[in-house]
């Protein structure tokens, strides 16, 4: 009798462990993020990950994605099955895709009246995304303006506007390109262009079948400038870090992308000349936030919520401004801060090197909605990316 009851223990206990190994722990939680930056994953890992763990006991697992389209694809055939125990417990998102989520009402509802740390956030970051009312479902993380990055050795400011790009283009052949529209900094330059050509109040007035039709005009700008771009337009970096690359070796003259402090980031690593310098367009450059959300399925929401508090701490938020880790600038309110705090913010936009804050604030152009953004995208891909 004691022999069984022994026997009934030990199946039980083992039992308990396969269980246990099939689920993730409860201090466990997930962020799914675009991995195709190694600055980004670097500070996340080995900044972020290590400050979670001490102050919450919170395991934080970075998953790397490479679509987030997919992501958000797999979100609602998870709803349509009933699956209730997903694995994804934060997600890094903006624009059309949080709209997407948004539609399809898998996302956690007033997730942001839950976060501690909402009363020191700038009220703007709080209220839409492209165009898109947020309605509490996501919490700002990061501010982002595009910006290009040219090297002072080679001359003054290569451009500032569509205008004086052709021109640049034309004189400088191979020296130029950007990325595929596939990929999200490709995407914004394409538009800004196209807002920079069509004017942004113009584009926002205008009905879907107005945008293609005067669309053709920036198609016929784009085929003007092709042949003059890196391998004469025959082909296109598939990303903003391949522009880094071929930038800090010298084949190309620009790089470009939307994190503000994006070039004191890559001289203090090494990866560009010390004489780069970001600059903007003259009519201004598109500038956004992006967001964290928690799917509705997410197994761990509780935890969850204790790391987007902690994202938006002052303590990761100045972490994350950093040129040493990320340059991303901080979706905080600085007149919310103690005076500590708002000093190192500051000493931070100290730079000869980055575009100062007074231009930047100056130059915004808001995002268009994710309609419209998807008509120019598909429309390059057709009338410029197939040619």
């Amino acid at each position: 009798m004691l022999k069984n009851i022994k026997k009934l223990i030990v199946l039980s206990v083992v039992a308990l462990s396969i269980v246990s190994c099939g689920k993730k722990e409860s201090n466990e939680v997930s962020i799914y993020m675009w991995g195709g930056s190694k600055d980004i994953n670097k500070f996340m890992d080995e900044v972020v990950t290590p400050k979670i763990l001490k102050d919450d006991n919170i395991v934080l697992k970075r998953v790397p994605i490479v679509d987030i389209k997919d992501v958000v694809n797999k979100l609602i055939i998870e709803k349509q099955a009933g699956k209730k125990d997903g694995a994804i417990d934060v997600l890094w998102v903006n624009g059309e895709n949080f709209k997407a989520l948004k539609d399809a009402g898998v996302l956690e509802k007033d997730i942001l009246t839950k976060v501690p740390n909402r009363n020191l956030l700038k009220e703007s970051t709080t209220v839409k995304d492209f165009g898109e009312p947020i309605n509490n479902l996501e919490v700002p993380f990061g501010e982002a303006q595009f910006n290009f990055i040219y090297n002072e050795k080679n001359g003054g400011k290569p451009f500032t506007s569509y205008e004086t790009l052709e021109t640049y283009v034309k004189n400088n052949p191979g020296k130029f390109t950007y990325p595929t529209v596939t990929n999200f900094t490709g995407s914004a330059f394409v538009r800004n262009i196209a807002i920079d050509i069509l004017g942004f109040d113009n584009i926002q007035n205008m009905s879907n079948d107005e945008l293609k039709e005067n669309l053709e005009k920036v198609w016929t700008y784009f085929n003007n400038i092709k042949p003059y771009l890196w391998r004469e337009g025959k082909t296109y970096p598939e990303s903003d870090g391949k522009i880094d690359l071929l930038y800090s070796t010298g084949e190309l003259n620009v790089a470009m992308g939307y994190t503000i402090n994006k070039v004191n980031f890559k001289i203090n690593s090494g990866e560009f000349p010390k004489e780069s310098k970001s600059f903007l367009l003259d009519k201004g450059t598109l500038f956004n936030n992006h967001y964290l959300a928690i799917p509705a399925n997410s197994q761990h929401k509780e935890n969850a919520i204790k790391v987007i508090n902690e994202l938006i701490s002052p303590e990761i938020q100045m972490l994350k401004q950093s040129p040493k880790n990320w340059g991303d600038f901080t979706v905080l309110d600085l007149n919310k801060l103690n005076s500590k705090q708002k000093e190192e913010f500051s000493k931070m936009l100290e730079t000869g090197k980055m575009v100062d804050l007074k231009e930047l604030t100056s130059k915004r152009v808001f995002e268009l909605a994710p309609s419209k953004l998807k008509i120019i995208d598909e429309g390059w891909i057709e009338r410029v990316g197939k040619n």
